[in-house]
């Protein structure tokens, strides 16, 4: 039996990069930012200080505690920027280091998620992701993905998606 492997978006899911927005840039909500508002703020920020300086969301101990139980591992993909990608790697293995004390099994920075959807053999693997582009894409090649943003989705029907999507994956690759 191969077991999928579950990989966690970092932005949106473990670290809160909007809330980061919403403050710095003085806007009652985060939604109220405009495309070139954050691609503004992004462009003028140090990226490796920036990612570094992020707030962990109050559930990530919870999330990637109930998925370690479930999976026994974990691994990170997040997307760096494209105009500093050395930077935002930096410091998003910085906050990792800081915050995901029992860390993944591997850290990758990819924009093109949807190439880790699917294992050699074929079984799917599991993406925790708050974009939805990212989402539809690692579906249409073949693995599961949950959409789960930390400060608007619940938790429990998050984890209650994973394990469903976990073990559905294990009884069909057996």
């Amino acid at each position: 039996m191969t077991q999928p492997i579950i990989y966690i978006d970092l932005d949106g899911v473990l670290a809160d990069l909007y809330g980061h927005a919403q403050r710095h840039l003085d806007v009652e909500h985060y939604s109220m930012i405009t495309d070139a508002e954050f691609n503004k703020w992004f462009a003028d920020a140090n990226a490796e200080e920036l990612f570094a300086s992020l707030n962990p969301f109050p559930t990530n101990k919870k999330l990637l505690s109930y998925v370690k139980n479930l999976a026994g591992s974990f691994n990170i993909l997040s997307s760096p920027l494209n105009f500093d990608r050395e930077g935002s790697i930096r410091g998003k293995r910085h906050w990792l280091a800081t915050y995901v004390k029992d860390g993944p099994k591997e850290a990758i920075f990819e924009h093109r998620k949807y190439l880790y959807a699917k294992q050699p053999n074929g079984t799917p693997n599991i993406l925790i992701d708050d974009f939805g582009k990212n989402t539809a894409l690692w579906e249409e090649h073949g693995g599961i993905a949950i959409k789960y943003q930390a400060d608007k989705d619940e938790l429990f029907l998050t984890m209650e998606a994973i394990g469903l999507a976990y073990v559905k994956i294990c009884l069909t690759s057996q």
